[in-house]
């Protein structure tokens, strides 16, 4: 069985000095040594992918609603370079001291920004199952599913009907939030990180975290879409200077090896860890290694 919760041991909103809220919670040992988690996207601060192995590691897990998720208020027009700044004003209010960071998925654009602006405060960073920038990743574009194709296309010309692409998309997750495990669960039944999910007792929290991230209805998945995939990221990953694990299971049907191989060969100090068999979820399963390899 997994170790995957919905349910942490603090959950909590300051205030930024524009007046906006931002979400958190706490997870492991509140007394431990601290590491951030960015969740993917959609998703919400509410899901530790690994309860006990975190406690046992004597860390201090943080999680972090991005602005339109959760409790956190939306930042209208945000980039990822906004997120820089918000991520300052949170640990300056926690006196959070420099800790690594993982970035999941969606959340890994995220984990890489605050690296490449924060080196003093961001020591190491780990990426799993991210993505890479779209339009530099080579074939990236290429592989986009039909829907997606047409969003990019209409951003270059007419950026009202993309975004009104973009809500019409989103917008069956924010009327049913668990409908994305379905679908892909439907499309292929025997795919193996889909059937650990559901054998192991996982689906429930990650269903509940989903829940969450839709309680403001698209407008979190909305501003990722167009922050980490339309917008460019106004860094070069070549500006990361700590040293960043990435890490990637062969059986993610989410996030492609080419997203992974630039990462990989892009950011100077990285480190690549390829796990066999293991998909998008590979977190809840490896997540005991990830937090060795940051400490």
């Amino acid at each position: 069985m997994t170790h995957a919760t919905a349910t942490p041991k603090t959950d909590r909103t300051i205030e930024l000095r524009d007046g906006r809220s931002l979400a958190f919670c706490e997870w492991g040992d509140l007394q431990g040594t601290p590491v951030i988690l960015f969740h993917g996207t959609p998703a919400s601060r509410l899901f530790c992918p690994d309860e006990e192995a975190t406690e046992a590691a004597g860390v201090r897990l943080i999680t972090i609603d991005r602005p339109g998720y959760g409790r956190s208020d939306p930042r209208p027009g945000r980039t990822l370079l906004d997120w820089v700044d918000d991520y300052v004003e949170f640990a300056e209010s926690i006196a959070l001291p420099a800790c690594p960071i993982i970035g999941w998925s969606g959340g890994g654009p995220y984990a890489m920004v605050c690296a490449a602006r924060l080196p003093d405060r961001v020591p190491t960073i780990g990426l799993a199952a991210s993505p890479g920038p779209v339009t530099e990743v080579p074939g990236a574009l290429d592989e986009l599913a039909p829907d997606d194709q047409l969003v990019a296309e209409l951003w270059d010309r007419d950026r009202i009907a993309a975004m009104a692409e973009i809500e019409r998309q989103c917008q069956p997750w924010a009327d049913d939030p668990e409908m994305l495990f379905r679908e892909i669960a439907s499309a292929d039944p025997d795919d193996r990180d889909t059937q650990r999910m559901v054998g192991s007792g996982a689906v429930e929290p990650f269903q509940q975290m989903m829940r969450e991230g839709a309680r403001q209805g698209s407008t979190g998945w909305a501003s990722d879409l167009v922050a980490a995939w339309l917008t460019p990221w106004g860094f070069s990953l070549t500006d990361i200077t700590q040293e960043v694990y990435v890490w990637w299971g062969d059986g993610d049907r989410l996030v492609s090896r080419a997203n992974t191989d630039y990462l990989a060969t892009t950011i100077p100090r990285s480190k690549l860890v390829i796990y066999p068999g293991e998909g998008h979820s590979l977190a809840i399963w490896r997540w005991a290694e990830m937090l060795r390899a940051l400490r």
